[in-house]
This record gives C-alpha cells, structure tokens and sequence, in this order.
C-alpha cells in the first residue's frame, strides 16, 4: 500500500490477498477457526484493499505447470519489463 501511495514504481505479479497482515484468530463452536482483520488500513482517497487486495500495474500470473517445473513466469516477465523499461 506504501509502495502505491508513493508511486515509487510498477507493481507486477498477481493481486495481493486483501489483508493489512495483522489479523486475530479465535476458534468458533464446531472446531472452526475465524479471523478478523484488526486494523483498518485503506489509501489516502479512502479505497480500501480489505478483501479486494491491492491489483498490480501489470498482471503475471503462475500457472500449475510454473509450479511443477519450478519456474517463476513472475519473476522472468518482471525482470523482462525492467530489461524494456531501462532501454
């Protein structure tokens, strides 16, 4: 969220998971588990991340054949971006 609000650089890879990170776990009747976020965080302009996640500039997704063969698509395209941006 920082990173965004500072407009430090291009955020690539997928959609962070809609948490600020600090959560609380208590367990419900039946032998469930719950949590709750225990801190409200949202931008300046008010829109909050909570749930939704914070969307990159340039989506690169993993595939489950990325996982099998160990390869990180994110991580090649990013650094494929970067090599394009410095030129």
């Amino acid at each position: 969220m920082a990173f965004r609000q500072a407009n430090r650089g291009v955020i690539m890879g997928e959609p962070t998971a809609g948490s600020t990170g600090q959560p609380y776990f208590f367990r419900i009747p039946g032998g469930g588990l719950a949590y709750v976020c225990t801190v409200r965080e949202y931008f300046y302009d008010e829109t909050e991340f909570i749930g939704t996640g914070i969307h990159p500039d340039i989506l690169i997704s993993r595939s489950l054949n990325d996982l099998h063969n160990g390869t990180d698509t994110v991580l090649e395209v990013a650094l494929q971006k970067l090599i394009e941006l410095a030129q």
